[in-house]
């Protein structure tokens, strides 16, 4: 099977957005990428010349296919759009032959490239539609081999997934995408294509925008606790009751331990908060259909400081997106900040209300009303 393991690394490099060059190496030939801030901005292991016949023009010298392109519209000859087009497609061809060579390679350095001046292209979609556009599905099979693996969003996920901006159907497959799902889970479950939502997945796994981890298979000889053989020890069975008695004592001394730091006894709500102390939240929109996925996304692209996206179950084994608004350290001091939404945020006719957060969800950028 052919091991996408470097595949992987670089849609990792790519989702970091770190400065610096990639080499892909393959039986056939060697690219040189240079990047800053998503965008390739040199590119070398492509001859030039090829660009030039391409294009019908007269080459401009230079050993880099990029700065050719940018060279044959500063010069006059074409529009830089359909040189940097031209440049792309080649750019693309070299890309395929690395993904479908089982003996590529991959080696990152860090570090910003040289400035430029005219365009650049931008990884993440070159990537995105080198993948979608291969119908032979030999892409998706190098990047996806195994499809029995889970798929989780990156920590940048919306940061990298909103510009693509695609189409209402690509934003509801990966609404499915909760990290307890695998690839052919997804793909099956999908009203869509099966080969078009694997593609979807593959392009969104190499540009790092989603996260393949294998699927965990035991096998029935693995040995997982091993022991010696030659000792044996009884299982003795605990009675209940001693269960019950140590349940019991363990509460009683976290009730002193709470008195003794207190100086008081513990109410139920004391207990609640010291033990949960989590936090609450305000739901101002939530969305389970494609438009409503794709609005609740936007807002919170468009104001990560203020909001962000919290999946939930729909009840009905799918999920959807709430956009929650501030944090507040109980339902009450949410629920009476309705006042204080800014503006533009809440979905007209949406009732806002309050919601008990836990985990990564706990930490927006500001904090309003904490």
């Amino acid at each position: 099977m052919n091991d996408p393991d470097e595949i992987w690394q670089l849609g990792n490099w790519i989702a970091r957005r770190e400065d610096g060059a990639a080499r892909l190496g393959w039986s056939g030939g060697e690219l040189i990428l240079r990047l800053h801030g998503g965008r390739i901005r040199f590119v070398e292991g492509v001859d030039p010349l090829e660009l030039c016949r391409r294009l019908s023009c007269e080459p401009v010298g230079n050993i880099d296919l990029l700065e050719e392109a940018r060279g044959l519209a500063k010069n006059g000859q074409i529009a830089e759009t359909y040189a940097m087009g031209a440049a792309k497609e080649l750019l693309q061809k070299s890309l395929r032959a690395w993904f479908l060579d089982p003996q590529r390679e991959l080696e990152v350095v860090e570090g910003e490239p040289n400035d430029v001046e005219g365009a650049t292209i931008s990884i993440t979609h070159t990537l995105v539609e080198l993948v979608l556009s291969d119908t032979t599905g030999e892409l998706s099979r190098s990047i996806l081999p195994d499809l029995d693996v889970l798929l989780s969003r990156s920590p940048k996920f919306l940061d990298l997934y909103a510009p693509l901006r695609l189409s209402e159907e690509a934003d509801l497959i990966v609404s499915k995408i909760t990290g307890e799902r695998t690839a052919q889970e997804v793909a099956t479950r999908s009203t869509h294509g099966a080969d078009e939502v694997v593609r979807l997945l593959a392009a969104l796994v190499v540009t790092g925008i989603l996260e393949p981890e294998p699927a965990l298979v035991v096998g029935g000889d693995m040995d997982l606790l091993p022991v010696d053989d030659d000792e044996e020890f009884p299982r003795r069975k605990v009675p209940v009751a001693w269960i019950v008695a140590a349940a019991a004592a363990l509460a009683v001394a976290l009730i002193v331990l709470i008195w003794m730091m207190t100086g008081s006894e513990p109410t139920a709500e004391d207990d609640t908060v010291a033990v949960s102390n989590i936090g609450w939240g305000l739901v101002i929109d939530m969305g389970c259909e494609p438009q409503d996925l794709q609005r609740v996304l936007k807002k919170a692209q468009d104001n990560p400081k203020v909001v962000r996206p919290v999946a939930i179950d729909s009840g009905e084994g799918e999920p959807c997106w709430q956009l929650v608004w501030g944090r507040f350290p109980n339902r009450a001091a949410a629920a009476g900040a309705t006042e204080a939404i800014p503006d533009g945020l809440s979905h007209q006719g949406f009732e806002p209300h309050p919601i008990e957060l836990t985990g990564e969800e706990l930490e927006p950028p500001t904090n309003p009303g904490g």
